[in-house]
């Protein structure tokens, strides 16, 4: 950041950490009723969703162990992560939000998901009621219209742990996958720490669109320990947000374990995981440890850490310190604990707690206990009704793993009026031809003056242009909070892409190298490119990684390899490879219109080549190739790179009499197998160029796709040109024998007709 002078000072000092709050809430539910924080209604419906929580997952344990059986025939499926024990965390937690606003989940979620959508249900209207109560055949029993909706809500809670049709999944998910983002559930994430980047993304989401929204971020002690965490905190406490604060409160459900690993005097050196919040801003994130078994602590708390968010002083980390009374899951028989230890926690229990309290409120001591009593009945019936409901029809097994969506209109109050105007250039020289780089910064110009919900970050992106000066310029046309650095974090970097795509923004990341693609796969393979199939085709995923591939500068096996087929392989993601400048510029502005995830795949190498580029607004389809020679003899079918060497190779082979067509794919995801059948049934022969490795290469999916729907129009095997299987090497004579090029593919295609 050019703005800030920092010289150096090597004054002897100590460096000093403030305080962390321990169990600091000493207060009960009469005081907080008499001073109408809550009222006995409100402690009596968060008493109820701890009791909805704990009667789910002990229904659980029932159907697993045999004890209930819905039907004759009924076969138990799925993961057991049950919270028994931790209750108070999410119900206390969800009765200091807002409906709308955000929360991630854990493998463990059946409570935080169970008490942020009955919350939600409280806070609608009369019309949303009735339009949740009527979305699927279940019907209760209740006279009353929020009772019927949480009645409604469980059981479509229980079809998805039960992979039904009618949970709020369509049975995609399951247990550890469950979400509504109609009432701002982003999801239950199986990876341990997946969900750390998406709350930071929503987030800044929210800060961004200053939606006085706050992201609760709930994770376990395991997690803390993970990479991710850490990325993900520190990206939350860049300094360049301190202005507005990013609106997340870190919430460390510590259950004492990871899976069996635990967390205090064994695999961490602290007594208690608050401390961390001091590594990452002045503020110490507002760290304060917290008694996970009494929820009117933990509403307490998460309502002081919101309003601090809501006020522009996030983030905020809480260790909120609870137990799980069960193992990691059903089939962890608790070797790694004593049955002493579970009972003393037993003793701390949350439900019998918010008992004391509420007959010492007032209530009638027997008042609890029916509630409790007729909960368990009621969950019994939801649970019979959800078993013997519909699986998915095995013929859905395909929708929604795209959305068919894109933003071809932009709302009026979408559109750009704040930038600099001054900054925009036209770089075309008198034919009309500009370099790539050039090409690829239009793009992004035009699209972010187009649409002010598409930003762009990355590592070096702002004021340097990026490593290859593609987005030089950006930052003074639009300003930081348009663009921006971010920490050298990939998963970060990735992740929060997504929550923000989840949450209404449209970011543009950039990743230098496909290379560093390895380091973010858990959040492009599993987050970006599955959260709208797993949460039942429901999420849109409006983001673009942009990243470069291939070799030809030196810079050896971690900076130049071309791992196209890392992405191609993951259903859910849309990867693009274009080759010349007028194309990256139509392609880059449809991967930004577009609702889905796309990795957008540019070349080193091709930065500097000029073309034509059109002037003003056009866009290219995805999955429609561009054939770039016509040919009779042999078809080359290539993309990026390795399509402009396609075009030299057919230059080569014309001399010598043989007429190659050319096929620049332009998309991989989709491919276009239509154009290169029919040029293979016209040619008889098919040649691959590509510049990855062979093996699992994307090109050996093309010479797949060819030799399998046109075998019978082929005269020889299907060629591939590729790189040997080894890492990219630096000494140039090496890597001269490394890359495919023209030559080697033309010596190829003669090798294959004979001549």
């Amino acid at each position: 950041m050019k703005s800030i002078i920092a010289g150096p000072d090597f004054t002897p000092r100590t460096l000093t950490f403030g305080e962390v709050k321990c169990f600091s809430y000493n207060k009960d539910l009469k005081s907080e009723i008499a001073g109408k924080v809550l009222t006995k209604e409100d402690a009596i419906f968060m008493f109820r969703q701890m009791v909805n929580i704990r009667a789910f997952e002990e229904m659980i344990i029932r159907l697993r162990s045999g004890e209930l059986v819905p039907y004759e025939g009924y076969k138990f499926s799925g993961a057991t992560h049950l919270s028994i024990g931790q209750e108070a965390v999410p119900a206390g937690a969800m009765a200091a939000l807002k409906g709308d606003d955000y929360i991630t989940s854990s493998h463990r979620g059946h409570g935080h998901g169970i008490a942020k959508e009955s919350y939600a249900l409280r806070d609608m209207d009369k019309k949303g009621l009735q339009d949740f109560v009527g979305a699927v055949k279940f019907k209760s029993t209740k006279k009353d219209l929020l009772e019927q909706a949480i009645d409604v809500h469980l059981y479509r809670t229980m079809t998805e742990f039960m992979g039904k049709e009618d949970g709020y999944c369509r049975g995609r998910g399951g247990g550890m996958h469950i979400a509504d983002f109609n009432v701002g559930h982003l999801g239950a994430n199986a990876i341990v720490g997946g969900s750390l980047p998406m709350a930071t993304g929503a987030g800044m989401s929210s800060m961004f669109q200053d939606d006085g929204k706050v992201t609760v971020c709930f994770f376990g002690d395991g997690a803390s320990n993970n990479g991710v965490f850490c990325e993900s905190l520190n990206m939350a406490c860049m300094g360049q947000f301190a202005d507005k604060g990013v609106p997340v409160i870190f919430l460390l459900e510590n259950n004492q374990f990871g899976m069996t690993g635990r967390t205090r005097n064994e695999i961490t050196g602290l007594d208690f995981l608050a401390r961390r919040g001091w590594a990452y801003n002045d503020k110490g994130m507002h760290a304060e440890v917290v008694n996970g078994m009494d929820a009117l602590a933990v509403r307490d708390a998460v309502s002081r850490a919101a309003e601090k968010c809501r006020n522009g002083q996030g983030p905020a980390l809480l260790e909120v310190m609870t137990y799980r009374y069960m193992g990691h899951s059903l089939s962890d028989q608790n070797l790694y604990r004593q049955q002493e230890e579970i009972e003393m926690w037993r003793c701390e229990d949350a439900i019998e707690r918010m008992k004391v309290e509420l007959v010492k409120a007032g209530l009638d001591p027997t008042e609890p206990e029916e509630i409790e009593k007729q909960i368990y009945k009621d969950m019994e019936e939801i649970t019979i009704a959800a078993a013997k409901s519909d699986f998915p029809d095995p013929s859905t097994l395909m929708e929604g793993l795209y959305s068919n969506s894109t933003t071809e209109t932009v709302p009026a109050e979408y559109k750009t009026t704040d930038y600099n105007k001054e900054f925009v250039k036209d770089y075309r020289d008198g034919k009309g031809c500009m370099p790539y780089r050039r090409a690829v910064q239009e793009a992004l110009t035009e699209e972010m003056i187009r649409d002010k919900r598409v930003v762009v970050y990355g590592e070096d992106v702002a004021e340097h242009g990026g490593a290859f000066a593609a987005t030089a310029g950006l930052f003074e046309t639009f300003g930081r909070k348009r663009v921006f650095n971010a920490p050298i974090s990939e998963v970060a970097i990735c992740g929060s892409a997504v929550g923000m795509a989840m949450t209404g923004m449209r970011p543009v990341i950039e990743l230098m190298y496909i290379d560093f693609i390895l380091m973010s796969m858990d959040q492009l393979g599993n987050q970006a490119a599955k959260n709208k199939y797993m949460f039942g085709g429901k999420a849109k995923m409006p983001l673009v990684c942009r990243t470069t591939i291939g070799g030809g500068k030196g810079y050896a096996g971690q900076h130049s390899q071309s791992l196209e087929a890392a992405a191609t392989m993951i259903p859910g993601l849309k990867v693009v490879a274009p080759s010349t400048p007028g194309d990256v510029k139509g392609l880059l502005k449809t991967a930004i219109r577009d609702d889905n995830a796309v990795i957008f795949i540019e070349h080193q190498l091709l930065y500097g080549d000029r073309g034509e580029v059109p002037a003003g607004d056009y866009t290219i389809p995805f999955g429609k190739a561009a054939i770039r020679r016509e040919g009779s003899d042999v078809t080359i079918v290539s993309y990026s790179y390795m399509a402009n060497e396609a075009i030299k190779a057919a230059d080569l082979l014309a001399a010598d009499g043989i007429s190659a067509e050319v096929i620049d794919l332009r998309s991989l995801i989709p491919m276009d197998t239509e154009t290169v059948l029919k040029s293979v049934q016209k040619t008889n022969y098919g040649v691959v160029a590509c510049q990855a490795c062979t093996t699992n290469s994307f090109g050996e999916h093309i010479a797949y796709e060819i030799q399998n729907k046109a075998f019978d129009y082929l005269d020889a095997p299907v060629e591939l040109v590729g790189a040997p299987d080894i890492p990219p090497p630096m000494a140039p004579t090496l890597e001269a024998a490394f890359m495919p090029n023209a030559a080697k593919i033309a010596a190829r295609v003669k090798t294959m007709l004979g001549k």
